[in-house]
């Protein structure tokens, strides 16, 4: 897990496979998130415990690369195709967004409200993690945020 900071980027590989986040599932008695979903919160909770960040208060932009593990059930010669390509799951991009942001959620950032642009890509990957990048936000010569 590597991590590079200074005043404007923060730059962090999550060393976790991808999730999208999913709906809370209802029933008549109770309220609750499926296993895979739960399992990765309490993982990313894991992992960021460990980091010694003070959460910004300013306006965010955020580039975020999710390396999807390729599926098992594929054979050896599609894993090698796929390998590093564009990922065409049936999970939105925005599920897996909404999953990482929730967990730095008081890491590196007060709340996921503050990111006001973002970039995100789906990559297959026979080693899943997630690289994760955050900056401030700067104003332009007329004082607008940029």
């Amino acid at each position: 897990m590597t991590t590079e900071i200074n005043t404007r980027l923060i730059s962090k590989r999550f060393n976790i496979s991808p999730v999208p986040a999913s709906r809370p599932r209802v029933t008549r008695w109770s309220t609750y998130y499926p296993k895979k979903y739960t399992k990765f919160k309490t993982d990313m909770e894991a992992l960021t415990s460990e980091l010694n960040t003070t959460p910004c208060d300013i306006l965010l932009s955020v580039s975020i690369d999710f390396m999807v593990e390729i599926p098992k059930s594929w054979s050896k010669k599609k894993k090698e195709i796929h390998n590093n390509t564009y990922c065409n799951n049936n999970a939105d991009i925005d599920n897996y967004i909404k999953a990482i942001l929730d967990s730095l959620n008081t890491v590196f950032f007060i709340d996921d409200k503050q990111v006001v642009e973002i970039y995100a890509r789906k990559i297959y990957s026979t080693d899943p993690h997630i690289l994760y990048k955050q900056k401030e936000c700067q104003r332009n010569d007329e004082g607008r945020i940029m």
